[in-house]
């Protein structure tokens, strides 16, 4: 899987640029603020119709224009999808060949990314949500049913959460008509994570041990969200008729898969509190590469893997090893970086200068 295509007007301060690619690796190479992290912003956005950034659409549209386009081309078991958005004040139009998009989901049977932000350090070191956020993304990128699931579990939660908040009287039957659904829904989240989680741990070990180069021992475990072990229906049932009490009080659900928590360790501690910052870039990195890793095999395909400034975030000896890791994998990248480190990337990678929102392609050096 790669991107053959990319095209923006007025996104961001791109106003206008167009490049062409083969699979080889991409570099973006510029100063800060001059427009790299944009183009890997359109190019995500493409792919998932949404932005990393959480940016509303009209943040997205340069500041003088009225609206902005996206194209991309992206071959997948060498067959050709153009996908293509218009975005004009608060209106997102999304067209896949040609046609209207009505579903985003079915944008993951088309193209599948995996990306590192450095807001992507959360994922160590942030809530509890960060790490939620990770994990249901990598299982959303193969598993349609998981998607549902958690769509259909955060709409009741919702409306759980607003009975709970209502007067004096509480109408139980149809608090028992939400139970039934939370545990119904909560059960498919909490089977696709913990399924999901057994078959990365092995590989984000690995990584995290190449990557260290160290005798650090990283070791990870999903905590469910209830307070009861036990078969999870069950255990979901009784959670939540304890709860009831502080709940109501609260006015809102305590306990289930939306109070979950990755849990990661290095060498027995608490990663969020032990781990140095080198430690806790590298979890994310080899969380990365695990994901990319698993879901290569899964989707019989290697998702494009999309690294913004990364070599900031490590040293010289770790950036090698990540590299060489990524290679390992033959994913298409695509790489933003100020210059000022070089990058262990091969020859034939394509490398293009941003300056001031201008896309330029560089010759490759021999």
């Amino acid at each position: 899987m790669y991107i053959e295509y990319l095209a923006a007007t007025n996104f961001r301060n791109l106003h206008s640029f167009e490049i062409s690619i083969s699979n080889d690796p991409v570099l973006l190479i510029g100063a800060n603020a001059q427009g790299k992290t944009n183009i890997l912003e359109a190019l995500a956005l493409c792919a998932t119709a949404r932005s990393f950034r959480n940016a509303k659409i009209q943040e997205l549209i340069a500041s003088d224009a009225k609206h902005a386009s996206l194209t991309a081309r992206f071959n997948r078991h060498h067959v050709r999808h153009d996908i293509s958005l218009n975005l004009t004040g608060n209106q997102k139009t999304i067209r896949v060949d040609g046609r209207s998009l009505r579903q985003i989901t079915k944008l993951l049977d088309l193209v599948n990314i995996v990306a590192f932000f450095p807001d992507d350090l959360r994922i160590a070191k942030g809530s509890p949500e960060e790490r939620r956020r990770f994990l249901d993304r990598t299982i959303a990128n193969h598993r349609p049913d998981f998607i549902d699931a958690a769509i259909s579990y955060a709409r009741v939660l919702k409306s759980r959460n607003t009975l709970l908040r209502s007067s004096s009287f509480l109408d139980k039957k149809l608090l028992a008509v939400y139970d039934d659904q939370l545990i119904n829904y909560g059960c498919i989240v909490n089977s696709a994570r913990c399924e999901t989680l057994i078959a990365l741990i092995p590989l984000a070990v690995f990584r995290f041990a190449e990557i260290m180069n160290s005798k650090a021992e990283l070791s990870l475990s999903l905590f469910s969200g209830l307070p009861i072990s036990g078969d999870y229906s069950l255990a979901f049932r009784e959670a939540l008729s304890h709860s009831y009490s502080q709940d109501r009080a609260r006015g809102m659900t305590t306990v289930g898969p939306h109070r979950a928590d990755l849990r990661m360790y290095i060498d027995g501690r608490d990663a969020r509190q032990f781990a140095s910052q080198g430690q806790q870039r590298s979890i994310v990195l080899s969380l990365k590469l695990a994901e990319l890793e698993y879901l290569k095999s899964r989707l019989g395909t290697t998702p494009i893997l999309l690294l913004d400034d990364v070599s900031s975030e490590l040293d010289s000896e770790r950036t090698l090893s990540f590299f060489k890791a990524t290679a390992s994998l033959g994913s298409q990248m695509w790489v933003s970086t100020t210059g000022a480190i070089t990058l262990p990337l091969p020859e034939s990678t394509q490398r293009f200068s941003v300056e001031n929102g201008s896309v330029n392609r560089l010759a490759i050096s021999r």
